[in-house]
């Protein structure tokens, strides 16, 4: 992980999903906005977030997660332990691999896949990392669904 600005009157995100998409667009946009973010990516490899972080020296700290796995969750959590954060907000989506099946096609297994993606998944990530936010903080939610 990369070590953010500690400044106190600068407020920060824990962004989780913020390597492509809209989870990259926020944090560009939380970004213009003078926060420091805390991006969780999936994996080790190059993402947009990557560049974000490149373009914004010592204001975006990467963190690793892949959040349908709760030993990551609670080693986030150890790793971010002491830490407080203004804002955690969990950005999850998968979709069913084949567009193209309507629902009466779609295998049973791809529907769990889908919904601990989805659904679980993000709850897990509330309850494994709401300790990082104070009470007056904020925490939400954007999934597929």
């Amino acid at each position: 992980m990369r070590s953010s600005v500690s400044n106190n009157n600068v407020r920060t995100i824990l962004l989780v999903g913020a390597s492509r998409g809209l989870g990259h667009a926020m944090a560009a946009e939380f970004l213009k906005r003078g926060w420091n973010i805390i991006g969780t990516v999936r994996g080790t490899a190059r993402t947009e977030l990557h560049d974000l972080a490149d373009e914004h020296n010592g204001r975006v700290e990467i963190a690793s997660l892949d959040i349908t796995q709760p030993d990551e969750i609670e080693a986030l959590h150890g790793r971010l332990s002491g830490r407080s954060v203004d804002m955690l907000f969990v950005n999850a989506g998968t979709a069913n691999n084949n567009r193209e099946e309507n629902i009466a096609q779609v295998s049973t297994e791809e529907f769990v896949r889908v919904m601990i993606t989805n659904a679980l998944s993000p709850m897990r990530v509330i309850e494994g990392l709401q300790g990082l936010v104070p009470s007056d903080g904020l925490i939400g939610v954007m999934s597929l669904n």
